[in-house]
């Protein structure tokens, strides 16, 4: 009986040590903003940045995902559940949680992912196309990392005093299909953000993003 306590202390503390040890090799990431893919109609590159650092690289993902994404980055609600809302409310319905995504491996520079998914004491990990996981994380407001070998590999050093630099004013053209990336650079952070509640009322959610971008790239 004595020794059966023995293993079975032994196997927690093996099992901490490995679950210590597994989060030392994962870095915490965040989504900085989307970009429209010029070269590939009908993408856009998803700009991730470590939490804690300035390394960048970016995400390959469809229109739907980058939809789904940028309404919860401006903090907009669908009229309707997208399919990542729908997702996240089914794991709600039984009683499971997204407790993270974690990109795991990168292949022919298609990067893999992972949903760490919890049910009471049960963890369940799915495959998932990263940018269906990233999209469901951002949705689900779960933490998402990266293997810090990719990281090593793809990570861009960006110069945070270099993005800090604050723009000259501009006047904006009033439509907004002739607004482009040089013009959001020189107005002020407030007219930025009535420029994007206007985008996104009137569904401009291309220029939506960009705004968003440029924003981000402010803060």
């Amino acid at each position: 009986m004595f020794s059966k306590l023995i293993v079975l202390l032994l196997f927690k503390k093996l099992k901490t040590i490995f679950k210590e040890k597994m989060l030392n090799d994962e870095i915490k990431i965040r989504a900085l903003g989307l970009v429209y893919n010029q070269t590939m109609p009908g993408t856009y590159a998803l700009v991730m940045g470590e939490c804690e650092g300035n390394r960048r690289f970016s995400v390959t993902v469809g229109e739907p995902e980058a939809q789904s994404i940028a309404l919860k980055l401006n903090n907009r609600t669908p009229a309707r559940p997208l399919t990542h809302d729908l997702i996240n409310n089914l794991l709600i319905t039984f009683g499971a949680w997204l407790e993270k995504v974690v990109i795991y491996d990168m292949i022919n520079e298609v990067f893999y992912s992972e949903l760490h998914i919890l049910r009471g004491e049960e963890n369940i990990i799915v495959d998932a196309r990263t940018s269906d996981a990233v999209a469901l994380a951002i949705r689900c407001e779960s933490p998402i990392y990266i293997k810090e070998e990719i990281l090593n590999i793809v990570g861009i050093f960006i110069d945070p005093e270099s993005e800090s630099q604050q723009p000259h004013h501009r006047k904006l053209p009033e439509d907004l299909d002739e607004i482009t990336d040089e013009d959001l650079k020189f107005i002020s952070s407030s007219e930025l953000q009535q420029l994007l509640d206007r985008a996104v009322h009137e569904e401009y959610y291309e220029l939506a993003v960009r705004i968003r971008n440029e924003k981000d790239g402010r803060n």
